[in-house]
């Protein structure tokens, strides 16, 4: 019987980093074509699942079997999210090979391995176990936490000392001014990315070299992070209110989503104080009042919910007793995120934040809650299964009948059409970079292609900003609602979805929607964001790489829909209307907690 092995090619300790390489082989299949090994860290007290980089991935000569290199320095001082290095943390490999998961891969050490004596830590190998142990020679003192009032001494004392930086920075203006001259003409060193024109060329010359001066950043963002932060510090010199919970979401700007279905359940709980900021505009162009609602609630709440990646909330060191609960709003695993793409572009470093400091994130199935644990960089056991409240309307018939008579009402020229829901996620690293390339699709000519018994509803990503050109004699029959509707109402109405990455997905397999894939860069898409599957193997429908073959699929009705099943059982543990039952059960927990 063949069998998956494991070498460790290398293993030492640069300072405060643990270099890994290792070796891995097994039985080659074809269809496999991004295979994922992972190291799982256990400091006694939380478990963390974190990714090894694939250097290089081949079939032996008879294409029998494969040969993995891998390896990846790891920051012992960001394994865990504020926990010191403690003095044994053990770790062990999982590799994920097609459908094949083995969670503790046999291994060997090379001879090449040598394990330094003098180093300050001890490394040793339990091979019948199918762990490593790294071990501290000695205790290394933990840092106390300063006292909020310690805090704000610190900071009084030294906004005074920025104040007399600022003054002899406003006296030496004249000589920035000459300078700014100077650099004008190529006489002296320029402003980086000052591409001014005119007196605000030397204005921003300028404001930089008082910058520089003073180590101060003299702008807006700059002002409102300090408010926060010292807002947030006041308010903390408060007790935490037991039964206040809030909503915070930089993602949107009512309750709807996970948020909806939560609320409706807690709302009629009188001895909750419910509090909510929902606002998504970035830090510079949100209000005083908002960043102060959003820091006062911050620092006394017992329970804060968000819903979506929320920068704000991890710069602020939270409180030991409030609970930070991730109501992400996508269902399943699909494309890899946060900490699960190491090493790829536009990935976080170890030591980044963000997403860290979560005490619970809600997942759709028990299958997937290392993929989320993974990525978001916190233990294992923070992951848990409820489901995701919102995916409770799709076993509610009545809700239902209602968006099916108010979208038929708004849009009376869809009806008795076969719609096609044109639903693709974004290219690019994110709010900011988000695109579609729409000359991929011509949507007036798939309306030609298929005739008048069709209609398209465009819905593109919210971090997409450019969109299809739809050509005015196709208004009636080509909508585009990529900022007007809820994408899972749409499902609702939809007979056929076109997709290509995105976690719509998961959401249309529970109303057994046809589907096509439409993955004309997938390779490149493999080799620059990935999926936690193969993608081949995990999509519940037909792929097509061309348009030719797109509208071929749709007039043979040829959607592969019978894998739709399995797809199901493995991303939703629950199919039965109850996860915001469960959501909210989890939140109780944490107000107790």
């Amino acid at each position: 019987m063949d069998t998956f092995s494991l070498k460790i090619l290398e293993l030492e300790r640069e300072e405060k980093t643990l270099r890994v390489g290792i070796q891995v082989k097994g039985p080659y299949s074809v269809e496999v074509r991004s295979p994922k090994i992972a190291l799982i860290f256990d400091n006694g007290e939380e478990t963390r699942r974190i990714p090894i980089i694939n250097q290089a991935y081949f079939p032996t000569d008879n294409a029998e079997r494969f040969v993995i290199f891998a390896k990846y320095g790891y920051h012992m001082g960001h394994l865990f999210f504020q926990k010191p290095v403690n003095k044994k943390i053990k770790f062990y490999f999982e590799l994920i090979y097609g459908e094949n998961v083995i969670e503790h891969i046999p291994f060997t050490v090379s001879s090449d391995v040598k394990v330094d004596e003098d180093s300050q830590y001890n490394i040793t190998f339990n091979e019948a176990q199918d762990e490593v142990t790294v071990e501290l020679k000695e205790d290394i003192p933990q840092v106390k936490k300063k006292s909020v009032l310690k805090h704000l001494v610190q900071d009084f004392i030294g906004d005074i000392w920025g104040i007399v930086l600022v003054i002899f920075a406003i006296l030496l203006i004249p000589v920035f001014l000459l300078e700014s001259i100077l650099a004008f003409i190529g006489c002296a060193e320029k402003a980086p990315k000052n591409r001014r024109k005119g007196i605000l060329y030397f204005i921003n010359h300028i404001r930089w070299r008082i910058n520089m001066f003073s180590r101060k950043d003299f702008g807006i963002t700059d002002l409102k992070k300090k408010f926060y932060h010292s807002m947030f510090d006041i308010a903390s010199m408060t007790k935490i209110k037991k039964n206040r919970i809030v909503f915070i979401s930089s993602r949107r700007t009512d309750l709807t989503g996970n948020f909806e279905f939560v609320h409706n359940m807690l709302k009629d709980k009188k001895e909750l104080d419910l509090r909510f900021v929902l606002d998504d505009r970035s830090l510079k162009k949100m209000s005083y009042r908002n960043l102060a609602r959003f820091s006062c609630y911050c620092a006394t709440s017992k329970v804060i919910l968000i819903d979506d990646y929320t920068p704000l909330l991890y710069q602020l060191p939270i409180r030991e007793d409030t609970k930070i609960i991730q109501l992400w709003h996508a269902c399943g695993a699909f494309k890899t995120f946060g900490y699960g793409r190491l090493g790829k572009q536009g990935s976080p470093q170890q030591s980044t934040v963000s997403h860290k400091n979560y005490d619970y994130a809600i997942v759709s199935s028990s299958e997937i809650s290392k993929f989320y644990a993974e990525g978001f960089g916190i233990s294992l056991e923070k992951a848990v299964a409820t489901g995701v409240p919102r995916t409770d309307i799709f076993f509610d018939e009545k809700y239902k009948e209602r968006v099916h008579k108010e979208f038929y009402e708004k849009y009376p020229s869809l009806k008795d059409k076969k719609i096609i829901l044109f639903a693709p996620t974004f290219r690019g690293n994110g709010k900011l970079s988000g695109y579609y390339p729409v000359d991929k699709l011509n949507i007036a000519q798939l309306y030609e292609e298929l005739g008048e018994e069709y209609a398209i509803i465009i819905k593109h990503h919210p971090f997409v900003s450019n969109r299809n050109v739809i050509p005015e004699e196709y208004a009636d029959n080509i909508v585009d609602l990529s900022d007007d509707s809820e994408l899972n109402d749409l499902l609702f109405v939809t007979d056929i979805l076109i997709t290509d990455y995105s976690s719509v997905v998961f959401e249309a397999a529970l109303l057994n929607i046809p589907m096509l894939f439409y993955a004309f860069d997938l390779q490149r898409y493999m080799a620059t964001r990935g999926f936690y599957y193969e993608y081949e193997q995990l999509v519940p429908g037909k792929i097509v790489e061309t348009f030719q073959r797109l509208v071929k699929a749709i007039k043979n009705d040829d959607f592969e829909i019978e894998k739709q099943d399995a797809f199901r059982t493995r991303f939703f543990d629950d199919l039965d209307g109850k996860s915001t039952e469960r959501t909210v059960a989890l939140i109780e927990k944490a107000l107790k907690e």
